[in-house]
């Protein structure tokens, strides 16, 4: 039986752990190439902000149910700027017209319920382009 150098079997055991240590980081850099496939296009705007759509997000969920991604820049009208934005992940049932938010900015909204957007412009135009593209 061929007897191993304890200080090569610890060199190359120390190589192995940079290896794979090496290979997670690159295996877990795949989330940086999702995020450079977002497709923002302009869906709505009014003078209190700008609803967006990620064009390449709208995924079919059967039953008339899709699920998208939604940018919304709230804008301060005194001074036409942006103040605030909010990334959500909806679902929209196209037969009803309604939606519910299941996420708002990376946080999971396990208690969302069916509602309808109540006139207002910004959902409406978002529930027609997304409910026309699929």
């Amino acid at each position: 039986m061929h007897k191993t150098n304890p200080k090569i079997k610890n060199k190359l055991d120390y190589l192995l752990n940079i290896l794979v240590l090496l290979l997670i980081i690159l295996f877990n850099r795949t989330n940086l190439l999702y995020a450079a496939n977002i497709n923002w296009v302009e869906v709505s705007k009014t003078q209190a902000g700008i609803q967006y759509l990620d064009i390449d997000s709208i995924d079919i969920k059967g039953k008339g149910i899709i699920e998208v991604t939604t940018k919304y820049l709230k804008i301060d009208t005194n001074e036409s700027r942006k103040i605030e934005e909010n990334i959500y992940i909806m679902k929209i049932n196209c037969m009803t017209n309604k939606f519910k938010d299941i996420s708002v900015n990376g946080k999971k909204n396990l208690s969302a319920k069916w509602e309808e957007p109540n006139g207002d412009k910004l959902l409406d135009d978002v529930i027609s382009d997304s409910c026309e593209n699929v």
